[in-house]
């Protein structure tokens, strides 16, 4: 184990603001996924009242219930992992430039390499640990169906893979600084940069997108859709890679509750080629109670959602949409690719950290043997 790392995690789970902090954790992760059950069960029962079918909401919903506890807890702790790891990893070197002890890990025998990955293993580990222990909480949607194992863990390596993403640039800015107070602050403005500059970019860029061929756009069921240009935004924002790796975008119906994924979803359809503003109607249609209307040249286009539960209330069908309708894709997933932008990033802010330690170089010199004459 590395030395540097296993000083400081003795010193941090020798105290007793670790298992009080992890406690905490623990109660917050489950008030959340109560919560979370209760809305969607409330919701879903609303619903379901409006269309003739009351007190059915946990049997007709549960699906749709999982998708949605799931998606909250997985936007819960990628949002802890935005705002904790910047002010974890920031202070870990600048923090020992001020106790001036820095000076006593670059005459040891640690290279700067394994300096830097032992402070980003401490300053990480803490952090992991709060993932793992909120761990069976995300059995619950799973049991409840309409997420699978593949999405629970897809998305937990999401969030991994930003948190040691995070925390390299905090550590790259913490060897920069020279105080506390600033490497806190630029952590946590490359942290915003990160995801709110990011998904700013994605929205500017889906307005300046236009259609790569000079023809007609074509419709698909009533959506329009062009063959718009990659949308390379999307590849770097955390949230849209979280969103494509724990769901499939493309996947409308069976959802008696919107989930909260919906709003980066509109994003990652608009990447797929559909016109931005089709994107809420292609939810409507696919989603919405009696299918939807949208619209196709001068006039409508009726979107048949079919297999649903339909009630006449009032002279008008009311309908809950069951079946699942699946658009065909034109791009390939996105969350492969933030991995790979994410890795690049903690590569070069792992090795700019690295430059910054200078530690002197250990050079051994073997001295050749002195020759003893005979006449001696």
């Amino acid at each position: 184990m590395n030395p540097v790392a296993g000083r400081e995690l003795q010193e941090r789970f020798r105290s007793l603001r670790s298992p009080v902090l992890l406690s905490v954790w623990v109660l917050a992760a489950g008030a959340l996924t109560f919560l979370a059950y209760l809305f969607v069960r409330s919701a879903a029962e609303s619903r379901l009242v409006g269309v003739g079918f009351g007190g059915l909401g946990s049997v007709f919903a549960s699906s749709s219930m999982g998708a949605f506890i799931l998606h909250a807890l997985l936007l819960g702790l990628l949002t802890a992992v935005v705002f904790v790891v910047p002010g974890q990893a920031a202070v870990t070197i600048v923090g020992e430039r001020d106790r001036q002890t820095l000076q006593l890990l670059q005459v040891s025998q640690l290279g700067a390499r394994r300096i830097v990955i032992g402070k980003l293993a401490s300053a990480l580990a803490f952090i992991l640990l709060l993932l793992v222990v909120v761990t069976p909480l995300l059995v619950i949607p799973v049991l409840l169906g309409g997420v699978d194992v593949a999405d629970v863990v897809r998305g937990v390596l999401m969030v991994a893979a930003t948190a040691v993403t995070i925390g390299a640039i905090s550590m790259w800015i913490s060897a920069r600084s020279k105080s506390m107070q600033g490497a806190v602050l630029g952590s946590y403005v490359m942290a915003a940069v990160l995801v709110f500059g990011t998904l700013a970019l994605s929205g500017a860029e889906i307005l300046l997108a236009r259609p790569s061929d000079p023809g007609p756009t074509r419709y698909e069921r009533g959506i329009p859709r062009d063959e718009g240009r990659e949308l390379y935004s999307t590849w770097l924002n955390p949230y849209l890679g979280l969103v494509d790796a724990s769901s499939d975008v493309l996947k409308f119906g069976g959802e008696v509750v919107p989930s909260p994924y919906q709003p980066f979803r509109q994003i990652l359809v608009k990447r797929q080629g559909y016109a931005a503003s089709s994107a809420w109607s292609l939810y409507d249609a696919f989603s919405g109670g009696g299918g939807g209307f949208v619209t196709e040249g001068d006039g409508f286009t009726r979107v048949d959602v079919g297999g649903g539960f339909a009630r006449e209330i009032g002279g008008m069908p009311q309908q809950l949409p069951t079946e699942i309708r699946t658009v065909d894709p034109i791009r390939g997933s996105v969350w492969w690719r933030t991995l790979v932008f994410q890795a690049l990033v903690t590569l070069l802010a792992l090795w700019g950290a690295t430059r910054l330690i200078r530690v002197p170089r250990h050079r051994l010199f073997r001295r050749r043997p002195v020759e003893v004459s005979d006449a001696a």
